[in-house]
Formats: C-alpha cells, sequence, structure tokens
C-alpha cells in the first residue's frame, strides 16, 4: 500500500507526473459536449450516466448494426471524421483495454492524438474528474461475494474451483467493505457483484437492498454477473426492478448442457423487466493459476499487458483485479502487503486530493514499487502474451 514516507515536494512533484490528458481537457467544464466511441458492453452500461453530464451529439462504434442507440445516431470512424476535426470534440473509448489499443491505433492512424484528442473512460472518469472537479470517480469496480457455484470449470479466472471450501463472504463484511469504499470514493460508472455465483449468495437480496438504499445516487449502474443457471424468486426480482440492477449472462452452452435452463431465465429476465445481456462465451485464455506451470522473468510487462480492467474492492482494500482478491481470499495466495491499496490507510495519511491520485494511480497500473502484483508472476493472465485459447467452462469432475 502507499505509505507517506516521502517529503510533500518530492511526492507532489512525483504524482503529477501521471497527469496525461492536456489543459484544454477543462474546457468540458463549461461546454460539456463529447463523443463516446464504443457501444458494447460497457458502451451500454456507461453511456446513460454520461448522457447526464455531457451532451453526446451521437455515438461511434466501427461494428454495431443499430443505428440507434440510446436515441443517438451511432457513426463508424469514418463517417464521424469531418465532425470530430470541425469540432474537436474529445472522444471517450468505452472499451477495454485489449480493443482500446485497436482503437487507439486506428484514431492515430487519422492524426488523433491520445490524451490530447482522446482516451479510455477509465483516464477521463479519474484524472478529468479529479483535476476539474475535485472528485473521486471511478469508471468500474468489482466485488467478489461468494466463491460457491453451479458450475466447476475448471479454467475458472476466480479459481473458484480450487478452493479447498466454497464459501459466501459474510453480510456484514459486505457492507462494511462497501461502507469504507464510499467513504473514499464519490461516485462510479458500475459497481458489479459477482463470484462465483452470486445468485447463490444467501443475502443476495439484502446485498442489493444496502447498495441501492444506501448507495443509489453514488452509483450509475449496478451490475450482477450470473451464468444463467440460478432463477431468481420473485422477492429477488421486484429488489433488482427496484434498483434497476442489469444482469449479464455469461452462455456456456457451448460445453455445459443447460440451454433449457439459461432460456427460462432469459425468459424471465425478459418478461420482469431486468435489464440484461446474454454474452456468448465460447473460448477463454487459460491464466493457469495456481497450478504450477506458468511463471514470467518480466512481470511488470506481463502486467501491463494483461491490461485488466476488472479492478476489486475487498474488505476496504483495493485490488487491481479480481483474480488477485479471489486467489487471497479463497485460496491463501500470499502475497505483499503493498499489492493492494489499503482505502483506510489511504484516506487517514493523506489528504483528499492526495488520496485521491493514490487510488487513480493504483487503478491506472502504479499499483507500487515493484510496479506488478505478486499473483502476476503466477498468473498467466488475459493478455496478448497469451496464447493458451481453452473452451469456455469445461468442468472439473466431482472428487478432482
Amino acid at each position: 500500500m502507499f505509505t507517506p514516507h516521502m517529503s510533500k515536494g518530492k511526492e507532489r512533484m512525483r504524482i503529477e507526473n501521471i497527469f496525461k490528458l492536456s489543459e484544454d481537457w477543462g474546457k468540458l467544464i463549461e461546454h460539456g459536449k463529447i463523443i463516446p466511441f464504443g457501444v458494447g458492453r460497457i458502451g451500454r452500461r456507461v453511456i446513460p450516466s454520461l448522457m447526464k453530464e455531457f451532451d453526446i451529439p451521437f455515438l461511434i462504434d466501427n461494428g454495431c448494426q443499430e443505428k440507434k442507440v440510446f436515441g443517438l445516431d451511432v457513426l463508424n470512424l469514418t463517417q464521424a471524421l469531418d465532425y470530430l476535426r470541425e469540432h474537436q470534440c474529445k472522444v471517450i473509448v468505452t472499451t477495454v483495454f485489449y480493443s482500446y489499443e485497436k482503437i487507439k491505433n486506428e484514431m492515430e492512424n487519422f492524426g488523433f492524438i491520445e490524451n490530447q484528442d482522446f482516451c479510455i473512460l477509465e483516464r477521463f472518469s479519474e484524472e478529468w474528474n479529479l483535476r476539474w472537479r475535485g472528485k473521486c470517480v471511478l469508471s468500474k469496480i468489482d466485488t467478489v461475494i461468494t466463491s460457491r457455484c453451479s458450475l466447476r470449470c475448471k479454467n475458472c479466472n476466480m479459481f473458484v474451483c480450487h478452493a479447498p471450501e466454497q464459501k459466501d463472504i459474510d453480510i456484514d463484511r459486505l457492507k462494511n467493505n462497501f461502507d469504507i469504499f464510499f467513504d473514499s470514493v464519490d461516485y462510479v460508472y458500475e459497481y458489479t457483484l459477482l463470484g462465483g455465483e452470486p445468485f447463490l449468495h444467501r443475502n443476495i437480496a439484502e446485498i442489493i437492498t444496502y447498495l441501492g438504499e444506501k448507495y443509489d445516487d453514488r452509483i450509475g449502474q449496478i451490475n450482477l454477473i450470473s451464468n444463467g443457471m440460478i432463477m431468481p424468486n420473485n422477492d429477488l426480482l421486484e429488489i433488482m426492478k427496484k434498483y434497476q440492477v442489469t444482469v449479464h449472462i455469461s452462455d456456456y452452452t457451448c460445453t455445459v448442457n443447460y440451454k433449457d435452463v439459461l432460456e427460462k431465465v432469459v425468459d424471465c429476465m425478459k418478461k420482469n423487466g431486468i435489464e440484461h445481456y446474454v454474452i456468448p462465451n465460447n473460448v477463454w485464455k487459460d491464466v493457469v493459476f495456481p497450478n504450477e506451470g506458468y511463471i514470467t522473468n518480466c512481470p511488470k510487462e506481463h502486467m501491463r499487458l494483461c491490461g485488466h480492467s476488472t479492478h476489486s474492492v475487498g474488505d476496504g482494500k483495493l485490488y487491481w483485479c479480481d483474480p488477485a482478491f479471489a486467489a487471497e481470499c479463497f485460496l491463501g495466495f500470499k502475497g505483499e502487503e503493498d499489492d493492494s491499496l489499503d482505502l483506510i490507510k489511504n484516506k487517514r495519511c493523506y489528504s483528499k486530493y492526495d488520496a485521491t491520485v493514490n487510488i487513480m494511480k493504483y487503478l491506472l497500473g502504479d499499483v507500487n514499487e515493484r510496479g506488478y502484483m505478486s499473483i502476476c508472476k503466477k498468473c498467466a493472465g488475459v493478455g496478448s502474451d497469451n496464447n493458451r485459447i481453452v473452451p469456455a467452462g469445461v468442468q472439473v469432475k466431482r472428487g478432482v
């Protein structure tokens, strides 16, 4: 974790070096016009919140078949070029890291400059809000609530099939975690609950209610990731509707025979007006850990290539990726103390501004002095340097 061991002047010089956006981004305070690039899963979750804050004339997406999304025209980049050049609009890329790299190359080929003309959502939400609003705003945070699951996927990147026991994280422990998080963070565009299978948590209704009742005005979207095997009861469905929870259903029917069950769950979501997406999962990258069989000699570069965009908060500490928390919580993986950022200590030791800078640094990849998480030496990750492609959802036999 970050500790106040530097002189104030040296620390200030160091933290200012992470700022990348050009000064003219500050003009958004006055005119507030941006253009999101990407209407996939991330875009559809955050664009409604962005529409409340900014003037969005249209959306950009090179592969979308829909002409309108959220009532806005969807153009490809070529169609948008003249407008972007004439109006000098800032483009916010609402995609995961590996897709961003492709879009970045395309934008640069047309003469646009990263962090001057465009940037990824995570940098925008964190840096722009800190520098020009003085707020701690994050793009996406996950909380793992259970290791219990209806599947035992051999290559699960949360490692739940390797856990010595499957268990729910205690409801009071989770509530305390939420409170610590929002004591440091002003707003998060997406807050996602996951497992395991979150619908198996015995207190899932109470968890959603607590988040919704207490922090609804500080969360753009509450998400829940499910495998589509568990049917929520009527009371839970009412709570999900009340707090407008979006369910992201991973479809593993390419390897697991549960198509009929999945269709019933999806039909239930439709009939009850629950926003949901079915995401076909045909292949995964085998992250390897905790099996002995992977090690990297360049963990810092390995972590950069992984570009994990699923940051976790658990027990009041930030973890750069969900697998890091899962390995520690469910498997007893022993990393270094500075793998996580303790939010209570961070708030106590720093001013609001500097504490927010520490959070921003951490989530943008400057996690510690070493520059990588301990787990990066053992986990193959999901980056371009991992070519271990495996079928999604392959099951471990019971008793193995």
